[in-house]
């Protein structure tokens, strides 16, 4: 899966030759996927691989809250497939809280509560505490998002001709010219309201 696909970004370059420059858009739209996740605070689901703002599965350790509120880091929070609390570290068996226990409140923010019967009581509060395997991220992807996929697809096409350039002649007209960035002040404003709390720390 991509923020968006090379057809997409083609509509919004008027210079591209049909599918011949798709291997390169494709390239540049990974790229970017991976950029726009990690400004926005999303970490790679494994050690080495690339981050994403798509639904993927994760492995987090957080901090026991105490209380009955969670708040898983990564979001926004589809499923849980399990959830140890253990402020030992070791996250065996015997530590894994019943599923029947807690329930997404609001996936939005990543938030998840103990029940009121819930046999686990209350979160640990203790470093680390919190083992918890989660789906998380957007199975569809937001319009905003993919309008600042597509600007920032199209800057890294104009830094092709323009990069490093001044100005551009013609016709008896120079028109100055600056570098695009990939991560413009246009991309960060749609971007801003997908990044995670944990961007901003």
């Amino acid at each position: 899966m991509a923020l968006i696909t090379a057809a997409e970004a083609r509509g919004h370059i008027p210079q591209t030759a049909g599918t011949a420059e798709d291997t390169l858009l494709d390239l540049w739209i990974a790229r970017i996927g991976d950029v726009f996740a990690r400004w926005c605070g999303y970490p790679p689901a494994t050690a080495g691989s690339v981050a994403t703002m798509e639904s993927t599965s994760y492995v987090r350790y957080l901090d026991g809250p105490g209380g009955r509120e969670l708040m898983i880091d990564v979001y926004p929070l589809t499923a849980i497939t399990s959830i140890y609390d253990d402020s030992g570290w070791t996250w065996a068996a015997t530590e894994l809280v019943a599923s029947g226990d807690y329930a997404i409140l609001d996936g939005s923010m990543g938030m998840v509560l103990l029940t009121e019967t819930a046999t686990h009581g209350t979160w640990y509060k203790a470093r680390r505490s919190i083992k918890a395997t989660v789906t998380a991220g957007y199975t569809t992807v937001p319009a905003a998002v993919k309008a600042a996929a597509i600007l920032a697809v199209r800057n890294c096409w104009n830094l092709r001709s323009e990069q490093g350039r001044s100005n551009v002649s013609g016709g008896g007209v120079s028109l100055g010219l600056r570098d695009e960035e990939i991560m413009s002040p246009a991309v960060q404003e749609m971007l801003w309201p997908f990044r995670l709390g944990r961007a901003l720390l």
